[in-house]
C-alpha cells in the first residue's frame, strides 16, 4: 500500500525575485543592503553581513563599491562573513577565499579588518 501525500503546501515557501538581467538583481539587491547599513548606522548599531564568493555576486559588490563611490555609502559600521573557504587551504593561497575576496572589488571598500571574518578564523 502506497501512500499519496501532497507535501508541497506544507513546504516553506521562500520569496523569489526574477530580474531581466544580474545586473538589475545586482542592483536591487545591493540597495536592499545599502538600507541595512543605513538603518543600523542611525541605530547606533553596526550591520552584519554575510558574503558569498565566486564569480555570481561580483556585479552586487561592484554595486556595492559604485553606491560607496559615487553615494557615499559608508561601510565603516559593517562587519563581514565571508561565508565559505576551501578546506584544508591557507589563507595565503592563491585560490583561498581571504586572496579572493582581496582581489575583488570589494577590497575597494573601506572595511576595517579586524570586523572581516573568514571560516578559518
Amino acid at each position: 500500500m502506497s501512500l499519496n501525500i501532497n507535501l508541497s503546501d506544507s513546504l516553506e515557501k521562500i520569496p523569489v525575485e526574477i530580474f531581466k538581467t544580474p545586473k538589475d538583481g545586482s542592483r536591487y539587491v545591493a540597495e536592499l543592503i545599502a538600507v541595512l547599513i543605513k538603518e543600523k548606522n542611525a541605530q547606533g548599531k553596526k550591520a552584519v553581513i554575510g558574503l558569498a564568493t565566486g564569480s555570481t555576486p561580483k556585479s552586487l559588490y561592484a554595486e556595492l563599491v559604485r553606491m560607496h563611490n559615487e553615494e557615499g555609502l559608508s561601510f565603516k559600521n559593517v562587519i563581514t562573513f565571508n561565508l565559505d573557504q576551501y578546506y584544508p587551504m591557507e589563507a595565503d593561497a592563491l585560490n583561498s577565499s581571504i586572496i579572493l575576496c582581496a582581489n575583488t572589488s570589494l577590497n575597494k571598500l573601506i572595511l576595517i579588518p579586524k570586523t572581516i571574518f573568514f571560516p578559518t578564523e
